[in-house]
Formats: C-alpha cells, structure tokens, sequence
C-alpha cells in the first residue's frame, strides 16, 4: 500500500478519535448544563423581556410564585402584573442601568395574583447588539418571602417585648399559644418559651370569660373587628383586654390580646368622681340659698336702690344662674361617665316632645329677641326615647341657638322624614362655628373660639353632654355650621310603629 495511502488512513482515523473523544466531553458538558438549567428553574424564577419590557418568556416557578398562567404573563409588561413595591425613581434608575449594559440586583416586592406580598432577591442582566441598545434582559430571582416574613415577626416581637401592657397571641385553631411579649410572661411566672405548648385554658383567672369561643367566632366571621373585655386577674387587679384577629402579611392568622392593668386608672377615676361630686354638691346647697336671696332682695328691695345697685344686682343673679347650670352639667357627666344617669325609655309622640321645649324654653329666647318655632310637627311621630333625656338635649340646643343668634330672629325646632327613621333638629341663621373650632366643638369643656361667641358664656360642657345622651339612644349628633350664616344640630332615631312595641 503505498505510503499517502497509509498516512491518509492513519489521519482520519485519528480525526476520528478525536471527533469522539471530543463528541464524548460535548455529551459531558451538555449533560452538566442541563443539570444546571434544572437547578437554575428549580430555585429561581427565570423571566425574558424584549427592549419595550414586555415578557417573552418563563419558567415554571415563575409561574408557580405569582400565580400567574403562562398566557397570562406573555406579551406583559412586569410591573404590569405584578407591580414592584413604589419606590420613588426607582423603575427611572434601573431602566437606566440596563439602557447602560449594566446589570441590576435589588429586592423586590410582588404583589401576587392572590393578593399575598412576595418579596424576591432579583437580578436583571441586560443583552445589548453591536451598537449598543437593549435587545433583551434576563431576569434571575430568588423568593425571599420566607426570611423577610421571619425578620420581621423578630422584629416585631423585639418591639412588643419593650411594651408595659401584656401582649398574647394564640392559634384560631386550637388556641395554643404563638407568642407571649415579656410582661405577660413575668406575670404569668411562666419562664422561656413554654408557653408553646400552652393554651388559654391554662390561664385558669380567665374562667370569667364564658362566651370566650363564642365572641371568637364573632372576629372570624368578621362580625367584630375587636373585642374589649374587664376581667379581675388571682392578684384582684382588672385587667382591660382588647382582642383582635390579625393576619400579618405572608404569615397565618392569629388572635392578638393586649391586657393593660387598669386597676390605679381606675381607682383614680373613682377619686376624681367622688371629689367633683362632694364639690358640686358642697357647692350647690350655698348657691341655691344665694339664689333665693338675691331673688327675694330683688322683689322686696329692688325699687328702692340706686340705678348702679340694681345693676350689681342683677349680674349677681345672672351668675349665680351661670355657676348653678354648670354645676348641674358637671354632676349630669359625672353620672353618664358612672352609668348613673336614668334613662327611662318610653314609646311616645316625638312631636308632642318638640313642642313641649319649644314652650319651655320660648322665655329664654325672648331674653335675646329670638322666637322658637316648630316645624314638621303636624302628624304623630312615634319613637323608644327618654323624653326627660330628650327634653335636655333640646334644651341645650335651643339655648346654644338662641344665645349666638342676632334678635328678631327665629330658631327652627323640628322633625324631617327619613322613612324608616325620623331627624329631629335644632337650626339657627346666627354666628356659626369657627371653622377652626368644628372638629373639637363636641369635646368637654370646648368653646368656640371668637368674640361673638365668648361674650355669651357657656361652660363648654353642654354639647358634650348632647353627645352622650344622644348616643345612648343609639344615635350621633351632627352638625351643618357656616360662620356669619348659622347652624343646625340634628340626630336621626328609628321611627317605632304601634305594632311594634311588645
């Protein structure tokens, strides 16, 4: 065989060893890279868009983390389904950094198909052509929800360790405790975290709590939003427990109590009730007797005293009225705050109400040149109310009207038709309320803040005391005031028809 023959055959047959061994380590490779694109898609969620951001394409777990179908997610635009957390500038500066060639890594905030927040380690990696603009960008993220969620229950339990009140959480399931902050430890004597395989049933003092499962239901259901209790803990201290059903984001549920010890609050209370009340009555008995003194001086004496006396006379009589009306209120909210106040609840004609204050109460405006009159009041409107109750917060208001309002005007006294409910309301065209004084006009002690309405007086406690009894009878007080035009005073309650009352 002559030499070239030979050489050519021993050529190719090392090409073809070497087309083997090389086939050999491609197969090698090839198979190390699928391991890795399997791993890659196992852990991370893999998403392309194009240049204009829209999405090419997917791997499963990016599917499986937002919830999202395949077609769903292709052709959109990311932030489109779900919407990163809003930074300010943040989408600006990384656009920038991919328009660069420059790759981005952040977290980022998710807000799933189903509602949830999933946060994600990301990092995007822009592909650029030969002049240098943005073809495509690969996007590689890690979901980090789980040690996000983790540092922040730790976070969170750090802060509520720091607080005074006692802090529970318990299972809805089973109401096994999840977590106790270190003032209810202490109190408990319960040391490290044994409290895990504790239940409320464990805390034996909360036996009062009867209906405890059944109040439970009520937050599940969302019935209730919080629950308020007083219960009287081994050591007779009352505790005051506010409880709530919160579902932290990416954690489960959990029923949260937080127990405040209001035993010295309310021992001050008691103090402060009995103190105002021996003070108000010390202070009532010497007034009253100032008062029918200075009315007796008054009949007997008044034609022979000088024009000047008279005068003192009579700003004498107008405060000893003042000091005795606020007396009256003072000890009227002592005994709403103490649950004392009677309200005897009655099925009456509310028109027959309306007109009876209008007649009470037409001397004390004629003393300003102002005239009540009653509208709406021409067919029975039956209603459930205190009628001594409801003649006092008319009263209050028709004083307050007739007190800020010009003379020669009229005070509107009345009823309006709600169908199933009934308003009653007190308007006036007088001075108004302040702007700056509306949100706060309701509180004790609140006066508006003007000349006009400072030269009448008052001792800012007669709204607060409509307030109170107007909720009573399960409705709130409102009001309309423009200042320089007037303002109404209105409270709606629940018409009640004869075949209603049992």
């Amino acid at each position: 065989m002559p030499l070239a023959l030979i050489g050519l055959g021993l050529l190719a047959a090392s090409l073809i060893a070497v087309v083997l061994r090389n086939k050999r380590r491609y197969a090698i490779l090839y198979s190390q890279m699928e391991r890795y694109r399997d791993a890659v898609n196992e852990h991370c969620m893999v998403n392309v868009t194009d240049a204009a951001g829209r999405i090419t394409s997917v791997n499963d777990r990016f599917l499986r983390i937002t919830g999202l179908t395949r077609d769903a997610a292709l052709g959109n635009r990311v932030d489109q389904l779900a919407p990163l957390t809003p930074v300010p500038g943040r989408t600006e500066r990384i656009n920038a950094h991919l328009s660069d060639g420059k790759s981005w890594s952040g977290e980022t905030a998710w807000q799933q198909a189903d509602g949830k927040l999933c946060w994600t380690h990301s990092t995007l990696v822009p592909v650029v052509n030969r002049r240098g603009r943005l073809v495509e960008t690969f996007a590689i993220r890690t979901d980090i929800t789980a040690v996000k969620m983790a540092d922040a229950e730790t976070q969170l339990r750090a802060t509520l360790d720091l607080l005074q009140d006692e802090v529970w959480m318990f299972s809805p399931e089973d109401l096994r405790f999840i977590y106790l902050n270190r003032k209810a430890m202490t109190r408990l004597g319960w040391d490290g975290q044994c409290y895990e395989d504790r239940t409320l049933a464990d805390v034996g003092w909360l036996a009062d709590l009867r209906h405890i499962g059944r109040d439970l239901k009520r937050l599940t259901s969302g019935q209730e939003s919080a629950l308020t209790y007083e219960v009287q803990d081994r050591e007779d201290r009352t505790l005051e427990i506010t409880l709530q059903l919160v579902a932290p984001a990416g954690n489960p549920a959990r029923y949260v109590a937080v127990l405040r010890d209001i035993t010295e609050r309310q021992a001050a209370a008691r103090a402060k009730s009995q103190f105002v009340a021996m003070v108000s009555h010390e202070l009532r008995t010497p007034l009253t007797s100032i008062k029918g003194g200075l009315g007796l001086l008054t009949m007997t004496a008044a034609a022979e005293m000088s024009e000047r006396s008279r005068s003192i006379l009579t700003i004498a009589q107008r405060n000893t009225d003042r000091l005795i009306v606020l007396i009256n209120d003072i000890l009227d909210l002592e005994k709403i705050d103490a649950g004392m106040m009677d309200f005897r609840m009655e099925h009456i004609d509310l028109t027959g109400v309306i007109c009876e204050a209008i007649e009470m109460n037409g001397s004390y405006g004629a003393q300003f040149g102002v005239q009540f009159a009653g509208i709406g009041l021409d067919r029975p409107v039956m209603v459930d109310c205190s009628p001594e109750r409801l003649l006092q917060v008319l009263t209050n208001l028709m004083s307050n009207a007739a007190k800020f309002s010009k003379p020669g005007d009229t005070v509107q006294v009345g009823l309006s038709d709600l169908g199933s409910k009934v308003r009653i309301f007190v308007k006036d065209y007088g001075a108004g309320i302040p702007l700056e004084a509306q949100p706060r006009i309701l509180e004790r002690f609140t006066q508006a803040d003007s000349s006009d309405r400072r030269k009448v007086g008052g001792s800012g406690l007669g709204l607060s005391i409509v307030k109170a009894i107007v909720e009573r009878h399960g409705a709130e007080i409102r009001f309309d005031s423009r200042p320089g035009q007037g303002s109404e005073f209105y409270f709606d309650l629940e018409r009640r028809s004869e075949r209603n009352v049992a």
